[in-house]
């Protein structure tokens, strides 16, 4: 029982301190809204696009993929962005060597990477065939893109 109240103490002070920056909590406030309307939209475009028992029957992995896309994946790509600018740096540098001029394109291939992950993400949870994935994904990056540009405070996605 000592144990239990030890615990349950332990976790009041925790959340406590993550919650005391009101920043964490309009965060996971916008977290969960935006995933709700991802799974909302994979939801949606699979029952059109594939059909209703497909979405029916893959609710709990669509919602899975919800969550993926929109917290999990953007880390991800931030570290594909990092890396991808540190080779592109190290090639601007080399060109540099040879005469002035050259800039970083490397870094634009995020978004394509961004693109291919949740494309494989799709096909591999959702079980779609490659068409039927390629729209639903295109649906899903367009509503993304669309929910981090109008809501500010999910500023974990970070392209170039």
């Amino acid at each position: 029982m000592l144990l239990l109240s030890l615990n349950y103490k332990i976790q009041k002070v925790v959340f406590s301190m993550l919650m005391q920056n009101s920043n964490t909590l309009i965060f996971i406030l916008w977290l969960i809204i935006a995933t709700i309307i991802v799974a909302l939209v994979l939801y949606l475009s699979v029952k059109l696009i594939e059909s209703n028992t497909k979405a029916s029957d893959k609710k709990l992995m669509i919602f899975l993929t919800a969550f993926i896309a929109v917290l999990i994946l953007p880390y991800i790509i931030g570290i594909l962005n990092l890396i991808l600018s540190a080779i592109g740096g190290l090639l601007v540098a080399l060109r540099n060597l040879f005469g002035a001029g050259g800039q970083n394109y490397l870094v634009q291939l995020t978004p394509i990477l961004f693109f291919l992950i949740l494309l494989v993400l799709i096909k591999v949870f959702i079980d779609l065939p490659w068409d039927s994935a390629v729209w639903i994904t295109l649906l899903t990056l367009f509503v993304i893109y669309i929910l981090y540009t109008l809501i500010p405070e999910l500023t974990i996605i970070r392209f170039g």
